[in-house]
Parts: C-alpha cells; sequence; structure tokens
C-alpha cells in the first residue's frame, strides 16, 4: 500500500495497487465518525457482512424511506388540490411552511383558471 496526497486537501491518503473494478460499481472514500464505525462493525460482525455491505444496507434503507416520504408528500399535495383533504390535514402530513406554499399555489391557479374561463366565454 502507498498514500497519495488528496487533490483538494493535500491530505495523505492510503491507495492500493491492483483494485479491481466492478461494473455497475462506484468506489468512493468515507470520513466517519468513530462511533458510528464501531457500531457499523459490530453489526456487520453480528450479521456476518462486511462493512460495507452494512453501510450499503443503510443508504439504501435511507434513500427508499426518503423516496416513501416524497411520494407521500406529492399524494398528500395531489389530494389537497383536488379537494380531498383540508388545509389542516395537508399542514399535519407536509409541514405548515410547505402546507402555506401549496395553499398559495392553490389560489393562483384557481385565479388563473377563472381568467382562462372568463377569456374564454368572451
Amino acid at each position: 500500500m502507498r498514500s497519495v496526497a488528496h487533490p483538494i486537501t493535500e491530505e495523505f491518503i492510503p491507495s492500493t495497487y491492483n483494485v479491481r473494478m466492478m461494473t455497475g460499481l462506484t468506489r468512493i472514500d468515507l470520513r466517519l465518525p468513530d462511533e458510528l464505525v464501531k457500531k457499523t462493525d459490530i453489526l456487520a460482525k453480528l450479521e456476518y457482512k462486511n462493512r460495507t455491505d452494512v453501510i450499503k444496507s443503510a443508504l439504501s434503507e435511507y434513500l427508499r424511506r426518503v423516496e416513501t416520504t416524497m411520494q407521500l408528500r406529492e399524494k398528500a399535495v395531489e389530494s389537497y388540490l383536488d379537494g380531498k383533504l383540508t388545509y389542516n390535514e395537508l399542514a399535519v402530513a407536509i409541514g405548515r411552511q410547505n402546507a402555506e406554499s401549496v395553499k398559495v399555489s392553490k389560489r393562483l391557479l384557481e385565479r388563473s383558471d377563472r381568467i382562462a374561463e372568463d377569456i374564454a366565454r368572451g
């Protein structure tokens, strides 16, 4: 193993020769708090996995939860715009500040629809 200087921070980072690159995978270097690494290593040991597999599983689960949360938010907004949720229900689902933005947007859309109808009638 040899060390190379990081191009921006100029810290020395261990590097290995003959690193196999697998198709569809990207190698990244992370700096994590020691306590998080210790917990990761313990979990890896308990589950008979390596550190990388534990981190990949955790990241995948986190991204699934974020995606699900985003889908639920979108569904809540659509339901509010369709009149299926009240403003207060929307605020609980996505937070008061976001709900206020949606409420203002809904008013603008409704106003635009009325103007378009007036123009169409002549």
